[in-house]
């Protein structure tokens, strides 16, 4: 028997898959596609600056929002907890006894502290001393210090000189505080940071963790100027301001740049090591591995020995 013709075989061929496919249709259910998201419209920066992102009001309640009351009460649990922050911090942004109202939802006591300061912080902007307000009236100390600790930070590039002073409000986070609003002033006002770290305030821990900050942060936005002020820190007691600096700006190069930041290490010439402990510290978060393997090139021992034990706890 010859073989059929190629024209006569795809034609058959076709006609069977053909036959298939219609067949199939006739058991397809149709589903319609979910809508797109709702664009929101941005509206320009006022007078003071508010949060970034701030959402125009539309219509009353949470209409034109992605998280809503309404949506929010169906929730159960942990769910409901977070959709509710979630809201406080939608509303916020222009409507702070919105936002707290959200919070009010809120059962866990922690939960709704930490909610209530989140509203206070994403208000900071439009009105300080409101937001500063509900700080007063959280009821776990943690969350009240958190609080002053966020209005800080919200504050940090609006109005410098206030916020970082503000940090001796923050009770148990004040170091933290001064540690990262004067290294977000740092990003804008390097020399106004720098004085600050200057001033000499506070013990060793609250004054080599400022010239920290400043490593860090700059190098986050603009590695040759974190270069730059790092090179015109003090040493301090036994190095640790200059070493304390450049160990924030290997943390900030790991950030950016993972392990393939080790090589620019070099530039910190006999403060190496505490370069590569900052990408070390900063690896650990997600390649622990990696990060023992980096603080065993580490030549002092002393900071080995502290690399290691910090990588692998």
């Amino acid at each position: 028997m010859r073989p059929l013709p190629f024209t006569l075989f795809y034609a058959a061929t076709l006609s069977v898959c053909m036959g298939a496919v219609e067949g199939l249709k006739a058991t397809w259910e149709i589903v319609e596609p979910p809508p797109p998201p709702q664009e929101v419209d941005q509206v320009a920066i006022a007078v003071p600056p508010r949060p970034e992102g701030q959402r125009e009001i539309k219509g009353a309640g949470d209409e034109g929002y992605r998280y809503t009351e309404q949506g929010c009460r169906k929730l159960d649990g942990e769910l409901r907890e977070i959709c509710f922050q979630q809201l406080a911090a939608q509303r916020a942004a222009t409507d702070l006894s919105g936002g707290l109202a959200a919070c009010a939802f809120i059962d866990d006591i922690d939960k709704r502290g930490e909610c209530m300061a989140s509203a206070a912080e994403v208000y900071a902007t439009v009105d300080r001393d409101a937001s500063l307000e509900v700080c007063e009236t959280i009821e776990k100390g943690k969350w009240r210090d958190q609080c002053v600790f966020g209005i800080a930070l919200a504050l940090s590039t609006v109005d410098s000189p206030y916020a970082f002073r503000l940090c001796s409000d923050a009770g148990r986070w004040l170091d933290f505080c001064r540690h990262d609003v004067n290294g977000e002033i740092a990003q804008v006002n390097p020399q106004l940071a720098y004085d600050h770290c200057a001033a000499e305030e506070g013990d060793l821990l609250r004054r080599k963790s400022c010239w920290h900050g400043i490593g860090k942060y700059m190098g986050r936005v603009d590695m040759a100027a974190a270069w730059s002020w790092c090179a015109r820190v003090p040493a301090g007691p036994e190095d640790l301001y200059l070493e304390n600096c450049i160990h924030g700006l290997g943390w900030a190069g790991a950030e950016r740049f993972g392990r393939e930041f080790v090589p620019e290490c070099e530039k910190a010439g006999a403060k190496k090591d505490s370069c590569l402990l900052g990408i070390a510290y900063n690896l650990k978060r997600f390649d622990a591995a990696a990060g023992v393997a980096l603080c065993e090139t580490v030549q002092r021992a002393d900071l080995k020995d502290k690399c290691l034990a910090h990588v692998t706890r």
